[in-house]
């Protein structure tokens, strides 16, 4: 009886699983619409919640295109949602692209990435800053991330780094380069936190914050290089009175 009952119930659990297994993506995705902020949109959905493919994520103008998933079930019994995950075109230079493994806690708001990369282009940056004068500029910024641990507060642990291998600026008398800029990745006082590398021909050292409502805070000062246009040393006077060393202050 007792063996008649076992296989009944392993027979139950080995459909069950085999049902959820074969669930598609898009009854996933409509779950967990009702959790997602309404500015989230997503475009055609492909195979199932165990893997599949979104062929456009957008939040508000910010689009991300061709995201695929791979999950780990056997991660669900430890409590977590775990797998990878690959979204757009790294050959495109215009479109945001990356990858990460990645590991959400089902028990608590903790989140772990690994080997994570993100490109993006300039401009998505440029628009989230608020700069005393308006400036057109084009470049990659890539994140490389090791390791990086949220919670509470979000930004508990990370290790990596960010750059840009050359940003281009428009000036009145055509686009020169800046060439690298380049930063080390931490979490100061909860926030994701970038330290400024100063060996650039900006001369910029300073200290970016990304805070929990993704706004970003600058401060530090810049000091030109003199191989630079004449506009570049014309428009850091905007900024205000430079220091004893010829610095003038960074705070956006």
């Amino acid at each position: 009886m007792k063996q008649k009952i076992y296989l009944v119930l392993l027979f139950i659990f080995s459909f069950l699983a085999f049902a959820l297994f074969q669930l598609p993506a898009s009854v996933g995705v409509q779950v967990a619409q009702g959790y997602l902020p309404k500015n989230v949109a997503f475009g055609k959905l492909s195979g199932s919640i165990w893997q599949g493919q979104i062929s456009e994520i957008r939040v508000d103008k910010v689009q991300v295109f061709n995201v695929r998933w791979q999950l780990e079930p056997m991660a669900l019994f430890a409590g977590n949602l775990a797998g990878d995950l690959i979204w757009g075109n790294p050959r495109s230079s215009e479109e945001m692209s990356g990858k990460s493994n990645f590991s959400l806690s089902l028990l608590n708001q903790q989140a772990i990435l690994s080997d994570a990369v993100l490109r993006f282009e300039v401009e998505q940056l440029m628009g989230q800053l608020n700069l005393p004068l308006p400036v057109n500029a084009t470049g990659r910024v890539i994140f490389n991330i090791d390791e990086f641990e949220s919670g509470k507060p979000y930004c508990q642990q990370i290790k990596g780094d960010v750059f840009s291998p050359n940003i281009r600026v428009e000036g009145l008398t055509g686009w020169f380069s800046i060439g690298e800029l380049g930063a080390d990745l931490n979490c100061k006082s909860g926030d994701l936190a970038a330290v400024v590398q100063p060996d650039n021909l900006l001369g910029l050292q300073a200290d970016v914050h990304l805070g929990n409502n993704f706004q970003f805070k600058v401060a530090g000062n810049v000091k030109p290089d003199v191989s630079l246009p004449k506009e570049v040393h014309d428009a850091v006077k905007f900024l205000g009175r430079p220091d004893s060393q010829g610095r003038y202050p960074v705070n956006l």
